[in-house]
C-alpha cells in the first residue's frame, strides 16, 4: 500500500513453526510483548506466549489489558476494529523495551484493500475488508483477531493463532508473502485453507533472510 512503510495484509474472504537457530533477525536485547485488547482469554494469551518463545527464543511478555479506542470502530458491517489505526497506535504507545509488539483481540478487524492507488471496487466489498491480521513491514508492531479463525476444532484453531501471530511478526521482521508451498509467510489469497494448510515453520528462503 501507498504509506512510508509498507502494509502486507493476511487476507480472507468474509464468507467464507522450529529450527535450531532462532528464526528472528538479531536485535539487542529483542523481546516481543503481547497486548491484549480488551479482555482476552488468559489460555489463549498462554498458548501464543509459549509457542512464541518456543519459536524465536526470545521473552516474550504479556502486558496489561487495554481498551480499543471507540474511533476506530466501523459499523458498516457489524461491528469491526481498524487494523490499521491499532498497529499505528500500538507502535507509539508499547513500552519502550518491547521490541516487537502484537497486539491480540477477540474483535473482529478491517482494512480497506487498494487497487492502483484507489479502494479496490466494489468499494462496498473492499473498503472494509475483513482480515486475520495486519502488520507492518518492516516495523514494530502487528496486530491479530481470532474472531474469523474460530473452530470447534481445537487443534486446528491453535494452528490457525499460532500460524497468523508468526506471520505477522514475520512481516514486522522485513519478510514479504513467501511463494514457497506451506510456508507460514504465503499468502491467505482469501482463503482461510491456506493457514489450516500451512507448515508451522518459515521456509529456508526466509530464514536466510532473516539470518543474512
Amino acid at each position: 500500500m501507498p504509506v512510508n512503510r509498507q502494509l502486507i495484509v493476511l487476507l480472507f474472504c468474509a464468507t467464507l513453526l522450529s529450527y535450531c537457530s532462532s528464526p528472528v533477525k538479531p536485535e539487542k536485547k529483542h523481546k516481543i510483548g503481547l497486548q491484549p485488547l480488551e479482555k482476552y482469554d488468559t489460555a489463549q494469551l498462554r498458548f501464543i506466549q509459549q509457542e512464541l518463545q518456543l519459536f524465536f527464543k526470545v521473552p516474550v511478555v504479556i502486558l496489561k489489558e487495554t481498551p480499543i479506542p471507540r474511533s476506530f470502530l466501523n459499523t458498516t458491517k457489524g461491528e469491526r476494529y481498524s487494523a490499521d489505526s491499532i498497529i499505528k497506535w500500538m507502535a507509539h504507545t508499547a513500552p519502550d523495551s518491547i521490541t516487537k509488539v502484537v497486539a491480540i483481540t477477540h474483535k473482529d478487524l478491517f482494512t480497506s484493500k487498494w487497487e492502483n492507488g484507489h479502494i479496490k471496487k466494489p468499494g462496498s466489498t473492499y473498503a472494509v475488508w475483513g482480515i486475520f491480521g495486519l502488520g507492518f513491514k518492516p516495523g514494530r508492531s502487528c496486530v491479530v483477531s481470532d474472531h474469523r479463525l474460530r473452530t470447534h476444532n481445537s487443534a486446528q484453531f491453535h494452528h490457525r493463532l499460532r500460524t497468523v501471530v508468526i506471520h505477522e511478526l514475520g512481516h514486522n521482521q522485513g519478510l514479504s508473502h513467501c511463494a514457497t508451498e506451506k510456508c507460514i509467510m504465503s499468502d491467505a489469497n482469501e482463503r482461510i485453507q491456506t493457514v489450516d494448510n500451512s507448515s508451522n515453520e518459515y521456509c529456508t528462503r526466509c530464514n536466510n533472510r532473516l539470518s543474512g
